[in-house]
């Protein structure tokens, strides 16, 4: 008996008995993991067990696609969708403590680190009553502290003989706040007393200009008012962008490559979700509905992220006149002065507001340098003892008929917020809806200005 096993084994039909034992093995097989699926709406199935074609691309490319998407997405015609590119490559995306790059909820919050102003202007005239100490209402109550000094700029201050002196200017001292809010001050170089004890409060007029200056404790404090008006809290949604594909050839054609790669269907749709998630980044509305939709029968959260526009703490206009090289410097005045921000933004603009600038006759204060590559991106720049302008055009800004508007951002104030990108694959074959495999490409995210007022909103008129 022993020989007679041997010589089968020996021989071809003991190879062939062997495979065909293990192909009823693997259709068994084949057969209980498949029945794990979960149908799709579209008919599809999205089968995260089974053994399929699919699945096995999935095993040797997830990772690679994971790692490497964002990368690849940036590459598509960068300079057709200038903000999400530069939102995809920014330095700093690592928001949360522990480094990860990515949100684990769609509403985020996010503090916007804006800079208290310096100055302020009287509001309410003081009269030289001879007071020790006034209330003083101003244009911006807010910024006071207590212990806060202030200069009044214009008003003089007084000598200890009771002489104007010529040199400095009246210094205040805030000893308290009122019901109001309103500081209490005293003048720390205001007329002597007539008693000899201390100072008097001079007349300041309607319209003094007045600066913050240090806080000065006393000999035993240790305590002083927080500094408590930055940053301010703000809210963020983060949106469900989606596109999705269906292609016969994709995974045969990934197969082939080397590295994932795009093919050109899959090319052209996320292109499309690039497109429209400009339009979402520029001028998208914060907002949370909850509906059901065409591919869900279940009323659920729908998120809608806001768009950068409304995020800008400026302003500024050519007011409907020629550009200049002067207006380009009071251009350049507003973006690098007032918001403790960098000496280096970037001006996106459409191609009405970059005719424009085409056009200036440029001077040896205000010129243009040479190109520059940064973020993914070509730009030009204009440079002028202020800082330094890179001009990018955005076609978005066109299509959104915004072709005279521009946007000053400065980068290092840029956040994104994201979940990453979560790539999902269908095969349509199980269904019989058809001869294809599918996918879709998910990214939750959104944009959020640190510091507003270090970013503008310009236009030509």
């Amino acid at each position: 008996m022993k020989q007679k096993l041997l010589k089968l084994k020996d021989s071809g039909a003991f190879m062939i008995l062997l495979m065909l034992l293990c192909s009823i093995i693997g259709v068994g097989d084949g057969s209980a993991m498949t029945a794990d699926a979960t149908a799709l709406d579209k008919g599809g199935s999205a089968d995260t067990n089974a053994m399929t074609k699919v699945t096995g691309m999935n095993e040797r490319s997830e990772d690679l696609i994971m790692a490497e998407l964002d990368e690849r997405v940036t590459k598509i015609r960068p300079h057709d969708v200038i903000l999400d590119t530069i939102a995809r490559t920014i330095d700093d995306q690592k928001i949360l403590g522990d480094g990860e790059r990515t949100s684990r909820n769609q509403e985020v919050e996010h503090y916007a680190i804006s800079t208290i102003e310096l100055t302020a202007t009287v509001t309410t005239a003081i009269d030289d009553t001879g007071a020790s100490q006034v209330v003083l209402e101003t244009s911006d109550k807010k910024i006071f502290a207590n212990e806060q000094t202030i200069i009044a700029k214009g008003i003089q201050g007084y000598l200890p003989n009771g002489a104007v002196d010529p040199l400095r200017s009246l210094m205040l001292y805030v000893i308290n706040k009122d019901s109001s809010g309103h500081p209490i001050v005293v003048a720390v170089n205001g007329k002597p007393a007539a008693s000899g004890d201390g100072t008097t409060v001079p007349a300041i007029a309607v319209g003094t200009k007045l600066i913050r200056a240090g806080r000065a404790g006393s000999e035993t404090q240790i305590q002083t008012d927080p500094y408590s008006a930055v940053p301010t809290k703000f809210y963020q949604y983060l949106q469900k962008f989606m596109a999705q594909v269906e292609v016969s050839t994709l995974f045969e054609r990934a197969k082939k490559e080397v590295k994932w790669t795009f093919t050109d269907q899959e090319e052209e749709a996320v292109f499309d979700m690039r497109r429209t998630m400009n339009v979402s980044f520029w001028l998208g509305v914060k907002w949370k509905i909850v509906t059901p939709n065409a591919h869900n029968k279940k009323a659920e959260d729908v998120y809608f992220t806001e768009g950068i526009w409304t995020q800008a703490g400026k302003e500024f206009s050519f007011s409907g006149l020629s550009v200049t090289a002067d207006s380009i410097v009071a251009l350049m005045k507003h973006a690098f002065t007032g918001n403790n921000s960098s000496k280096r933004k970037t001006l996106i603009v459409g191609s009405d507001l970059l005719e424009a600038l085409e056009k200036v006759e440029y001077t040896k204060v205000v010129y243009v340098g040479s190109t520059v590559q940064s973020h993914g991106v070509e730009y030009t720049q204009i440079v002028s003892k202020f800082g330094r302008l890179l001009i990018a055009h955005d076609q978005t800004l066109d299509d959104m008929g915004m072709a005279d508007k521009g946007f000053i951002l400065d980068i290092d104030f840029l956040r994104k917020w994201t979940f990453g990108w979560r790539v999902q694959d269908f095969d349509f074959r199980k269904s019989g809806q058809s001869d294809s495999d599918g996918r879709a490409l998910i990214e939750i995210c959104g944009l959020v200005l640190r510091n507003p007022d270090a970013h503008s909103r310009v236009s030509l008129t």
